[in-house]
This record gives C-alpha cells, structure tokens and sequence, in this order.
C-alpha cells in the first residue's frame, strides 16, 4: 500500500513540474502544448519573470493546473543584457488555490515551487492529494522528480493531535487478491 500511494504522490509531481527547460510542462507528453490562460501577463526582462495573474489555468493534454498567479523565473545568460538576457526556466511558483489535476488525481496546497536543478517540488499549506478515494493530508509536500522520492510533513507533532500527516488509502481488491489454492 505504502508504495502505491508514494507512486501516486511522485506522479503528482512528475506531471505538475517535470520537464528540464521546458517553461510549464504539466503533462506526460511534454511535446502537447500548454495552454495558458489569466487576467494578466507580465515579463519584467530585467529580472527573468514571467508573471500570470487572475485565475491562472494552464492546460496541457489532459492535465490542468489552476492558481491565482504563477511566476516563471529564467536564469540569466552570462554575459547578456537586455530582453536577451534571460535563458531557461529556473524554477516556477504557483500561489493562492493551487489546484492540480489529471484523469487519475489531484493535488490542492496553497504554494507550489518547482526547482529545475534539484528537481524537488515543493507543495506547502493545506496540502491535499486524491487519487481515487485514497486521501492524504499534510502541511507540505517535497516529492524529488527523478527519484520519486516523497515526504509529506506536518506542522503538528504528538501522538492524538489533530493536524498530523493522515492517510486514508483503500485497498484495490481486484488487484491484491491471490486466487484460493484450489481455484488455480
């Protein structure tokens, strides 16, 4: 079981934030388009930002990721100046309702980074992962794209407290059953 949910988790955030220097992939097919829509745009060259703000959506394949805004930061070129000066995404910011979902999952926290050169995600503040009827809950989520490795954290320690990293995973029967000696 442990290894299903920390499978469901790490595809989470493959599909949120994977994909080198590609500026916002979010889906399995990085070569689909992204489609990003919101009340605003703005590119601040002089600092490598990109900023979408007021319901941002962002599509790509059958994966959509919604918050209310979400910033780009490029690293610089060395040597550039100028609108020039800007290369591949750094990392990527998603605040306020950050909300993830494919045909398998979804995801909701109040801030999400993406940093490309550890990749680690990092989802923060009323973290909640579905997939099917399996829940999980914490204060933040750190999944390492290339690893899978997942950590979901709490805020709240102590035995009985509420508040702590909880679980809820049903077990897929159809899948786990072995058939009876005598049904082989």
């Amino acid at each position: 079981m442990k290894q299903r949910w920390m499978a469901a988790a790490a595809m989470t955030a493959l599909i949120l934030a994977s994909g080198g220097a590609a500026f916002a992939q979010i889906a399995n097919d990085s070569s689909a388009p992204v489609d990003i829509s919101a009340d605003q745009q703005e590119n601040i060259n002089s600092q490598c930002r990109t900023i979408f703000s007021g319901n941002v959506e962002m599509l790509q394949d059958k994966s959509r990721m919604r918050a209310s805004v979400v910033n780009a930061y490029s690293k610089r070129k060395p040597g550039q100046s100028g609108s020039n000066a800007c290369g591949d995404v750094d990392h990527i910011e998603a605040d306020g309702d950050v909300y993830f979902v494919n045909q398998t999952q979804t995801v909701r926290g109040d801030h999400a980074v993406y940093t490309y050169a550890n990749d680690t995600i990092v989802i923060t503040g009323n973290v909640i992962v579905l997939r099917g009827q399996d829940v999980a809950r914490g204060d933040r989520m750190t999944v390492n794209t290339k690893t899978n490795d997942v950590k979901l954290e709490s805020n709240t320690k102590g035995r009985g407290k509420p508040g702590r990293v909880r679980s809820v995973i049903y077990p897929d029967d159809s899948k786990d059953q072995q058939p009876a000696a005598g049904d082989r």
